[in-house]
C-alpha cells in the first residue's frame, strides 16, 4: 500500500511513529545500523519530505493552517517515485469538512505521483476514504480502555478512535463537563467512534486467541512428531519380531524334519517290525501334539479361527470382526462375497470374512471378545475407493480410534467428485462418539482431509 493513514488517541504515539520512521530511514541511508527486526525490508528513498510540527509566524503572516499548506505545496512539487512523505495531523487548523476534503485530495495526488506516504489524522471521514480507495490502508495506535492510557502499539489494517473523552477523563476533567460535552456530540459520529472502540477491543481479543492457537498448534505438531516416532519404533519392533519368529519357525521345522527322517531311517533299517512301527507311531503322535501346541502358542488361535467360519444368512445378527459394531444383515451379495449390515442408523457394506454371528440380546456383552488393536492409527486414507466399499473402513477406523482412546484423528478422502467426502460427512453426523469434525486448514490439505475430534 502506498498511503498509510494512522489514527488513534492524542498522546498515543502517532507523531513518534512518523519521527521514528524518518530517523530510521535517514540513519539507514547513511550506512548506520538501525534497531529493527532482522526480517524487515528497507527501501532506498531519493527524498524524505515531511510536514511535522507548527511553523506559524506573525512576521510572515502564517497561521497554523497556512503553515501546513505552504509545506504541503512544496512537498507536492518535489514528490515522486522513491519519495518518502511524512505528514502529521493532515487537514487540521481549519473547518473540519474543508480540511478533510483538502487532505484527501493531497493524499490521492501523492499516491498518483508514486510517493510512499505515512500520515496521521483525527478526521473520521479520512478513515472511511482510506478504507475505500485503492492504494490506501488504515492503521491505528492502540489505547488501553480499561486503564485509560495509550498502549503505544502500532496496528496496521484497522482505523483507531481518537478517544478524546477517555483522554480528557485521564487528564482530570470533571465528569459533569464530559457529560455536558457528550450532549453536543454528533450522534452518528458517536456511533462510529463506539464502533471503532469495539472493533479495536475485538481485534485484541482475536489476536490473543490467535496467539494461543499458534501455541496449541506448535504443541500438537510436537505431539504429532512424538506419535510418529513411537509408531516408527513400533513398526520397527514389529518387523524385528516377525523376522525373529520366522527364524525360530525355520529352525523348528528343520528340527521336525530331522526327527521324521530319523523315524523313516529306523523303519527301513529294522525292516518295519511291529515294535518299531508302534514306537514310530508314538513318536509321530508326539510330534503332531508338539506341532499343534507350537502353532497355538506362536502363530495364533487356529482353532478359534476355524470355529468362526460360519455361514452368514439374510436376517442374521452379526458382529464385525475387530470392531465394537453389531447389526443385522439386510442384503447378501455372494458374487462379491459381501453383505450389507445395518448397525444403528448406518448401513455399510462388509466383506463376509469380516462377519461373526452374534446373539442380539448379548451383543453389548460379547462384542469385545475378538477385539485386538496392535497400534492405533491416527489417519485413514480412502482416496480412489468407491464410497460404498470405503464405508466399512471408515466405521471400523472410528471404532478402533475411539476404543484406543484417541481424541483426534484424520480421514483423507481427497476432493475428487465429492462422493467420499459426503459419505464421510454422513457417517460422522450419525456416529455418537464424534464430538466435532471439520476440514483441515488449507495449507494442510483443506477440504480433502476431514479432522475428527472424538469424545
Amino acid at each position: 500500500e502506498k498511503v498509510i493513514l494512522i489514527t488513534g488517541p492524542n498522546a498515543g504515539g502517532k507523531t513518534v511513529v512518523l519521527k521514528s520512521i524518518g530517523l530510521l530511514f535517514s540513519l539507514f541511508q547513511s550506512g548506520i545500523h538501525i534497531p529493527i527486526s532482522p526480517d524487515s525490508n528497507m527501501h532506498i528513498m531519493n527524498n524524505i519530505l515531511m510536514d511535522i510540527g507548527d511553523e506559524q509566524s506573525l512576521e510572515d503572516d502564517l497561521s497554523t493552517f497556512s503553515s501546513h499548506l505552504s509545506n504541503i505545496n512544496n512537498i507536492l512539487r518535489n514528490a515522486g517515485q522513491g519519495t518518502l512523505v511524512l505528514l502529521d495531523e493532515i487537514g487540521t487548523g481549519t473547518d473540519p469538512a474543508e480540511g478533510s476534503a483538502l487532505a484527501a485530495a493531497v493524499l490521492i495526488q501523492l499516491r498518483d505521483k508514486g510517493a510512499v506516504v505515512i500520515a496521521t489524522t483525527h478526521h473520521g471521514s479520512l478513515k472511511l476514504i482510506a478504507n475505500e480507495l485503492e492504494g490506501f490502508e488504515n492503521a491505528a495506535m492502540e489505547f488501553d480502555t480499561e486503564n485509560l492510557k495509550p498502549a503505544y502499539v502500532f496496528k496496521q489494517g484497522i482505523p483507531g478512535s481518537s478517544y478524546a473523552f477517555e483522554v480528557a477523563k485521564r487528564i482530570g476533567l470533571e465528569e459533569d463537563l464530559l457529560n455536558l460535552a457528550s450532549q453536543y456530540l454528533d450522534s452518528d459520529r458517536h456511533k462510529v467512534e463506539d464502533f471503532l472502540v469495539d472493533l479495536e477491543t475485538k481485534s485484541r481479543q482475536v489476536e490473543a486467541k490467535l496467539k494461543q492457537a499458534e501455541i496449541e498448534n506448535a504443541r500438537l505438531a510436537g505431539l504429532s512428531n512424538v506419535y510418529k516416532q513411537n509408531l516408527d519404533k513400533l513398526n520397527k519392533e514389529k518387523r524385528e519380531i516377525l523376522k525373529r519368529t520366522k527364524a525360530e519357525a525355520d529352525e523348528y521345522l528343520r528340527g521336525i524334519n530331522k526327527k521324521f527322517e530319523k523315524v523313516i531311517k529306523d523303519l527301513k533299517e529294522s525292516k518295519a517290525d511291529k515294535e518299531t512301527i508302534k514306537e514310530s507311531q508314538k513318536a509321530i503322535s508326539e510330534l503332531k501334539e508338539e506341532n499343534r501346541k507350537f502353532i497355538i502358542e506362536r502363530i495364533g488361535k487356529a482353532e478359534e479361527a476355524e470355529e468362526e467360519k460360519v455361514l452368514i444368512k439374510l436376517g442374521d445378527f452379526v458382529s464385525i470382526r475387530n470392531t465394537a459394531a453389531t447389526g443385522e444383515v439386510i442384503e447378501l451379495n455372494e458374487e462379491k462375497n459381501s453383505a450389507m449390515v445395518k448397525t444403528g442408523t448406518i448401513k455399510m457394506k462388509v466383506p463376509l470374512n469380516e462377519l461373526l454371528k452374534a446373539k442380539k440380546e448379548k451383543a453389548e456383552v460379547s462384542r469385545y471378545s475378538n477385539y485386538e488393536i496392535a497400534v492405533p492409527k491416527m489417519r485413514l486414507d480412502i482416496r480412489g475407493e468407491r464410497a460404498d466399499e470405503a464405508e466399512f473402513k471408515v466405521v471400523k477406523f472410528l471404532d478402533e480410534a475411539y476404543s484406543a482412546g484417541l481424541e483426534r484423528i484424520e480421514i483423507l478422502h481427497g476432493k475428487g467428485t465429492g462422493a467420499l467426502k459426503k459419505m464421510v460427512n454422513d457417517i460422522l453426523k450419525k456416529y455418537d462418539k464424534v464430538k466435532n469434525f471439520y476440514f483441515a486448514p488449507i495449507e494442510f490439505g483443506g477440504d480433502g482431509i476431514t479432522i475428527v475430534e472424538l469424545k
